[in-house]
């Protein structure tokens, strides 16, 4: 990554946190724990991780500039690109496995209504407010150091 930019952070720490979290379902999907609904918690950590590495970075290569409305803006962006391209993937996952899609419409809650653009859409919303409230809480963490930092003790 060249520039350091709340854009090329986000961007780049996005696609990684998407990765991650289509690996973990292939992962799931390859030894039959897809329909563990628990087990789905876990993405979670992807995203935690995404948005925690997002802000570090930007904050490490941005000490001069740093600002809580930046951070904060770098991990929600991060948790909106993370989840969008996760979503999108998901969306083309059903399309395409409709066997997986029928056994999702006959164990879910709202099985009947369900259809794969919901499930992205559900998949984009639920994971980016997730990603909303978990920047807001790193940036708690963020400020606090930042402004340690700052201090310099009187002499």
């Amino acid at each position: 990554m060249k520039k350091h930019t709340l854009e090329n952070t986000s961007f780049y720490y996005g696609l990684l946190t998407a990765a991650g979290l289509i690996a973990f379902f292939f992962l799931m999907r390859l030894t039959g724990w897809i329909h563990i609904y628990e087990l789905r918690a876990l993405n979670y950590v992807f995203v935690f991780s995404g948005i925690f590495m997002a802000i570090k970075s930007f904050k490490q290569h941005n000490r001069n500039s740093f600002a809580y409305f930046n951070g904060l803006g770098v991990g929600i962006a991060t948790s909106a690109i993370a989840l969008f391209i996760f979503s999108a993937f998901v969306i083309i996952y059903l399309l395409i496995d409709v066997n997986f899609m029928n056994e999702l419409k006959q164990f879910e809650y709202f099985g009947p209504y369900l259809n794969p653009f919901i499930s992205g859409v559900v998949i984009l919303f639920e994971g980016t407010f997730s990603g909303i409230l978990t920047s807001f809480i790193l940036m708690q963490y963020y400020k606090y150091s930042h402004l340690k930092e700052m201090e310099k003790p009187i002499p």
